[in-house]
């Protein structure tokens, strides 16, 4: 097949593309990506939207996450760390 590259680039805007899709993290606060031989290892920090299961809606994301980023740029995901790093309460009414 012989020899590709992908930009970090390419992993940050599918993560906060499906982040974006996935109703318990309000937004990504920080993306690290390194990229090694046997696959990528990615580093998030995430802000949780108020009164979601914070270790299910982590682990249902990382889950989804890995098998796009897998399936869509053909490499491997050997490690993908996703913290939520703060809480976000919305205002009544519905504005931020």
């Amino acid at each position: 097949m012989g020899k590709f590259t992908i930009s970090d680039l390419v992993f940050r805007q599918i993560l906060e593309y499906l982040a974006q899709k996935t109703p318990a993290i309000h937004k990504v606060l920080k993306t690290r990506v390194e990229n090694y031989g046997e696959g990528a290892k990615i580093y998030m920090e995430v802000s949780i939207v108020y009164g979601f299961n914070v270790v299910d809606g982590l682990n249902n994301f990382k889950e989804k996450s890995k098998k796009e980023i897998e399936t869509l740029t053909a490499m491997n995901v050997t490690k993908l760390e996703v913290v939520a790093k703060n809480i976000y309460v919305p205002q009544e009414g519905g504005e931020e």
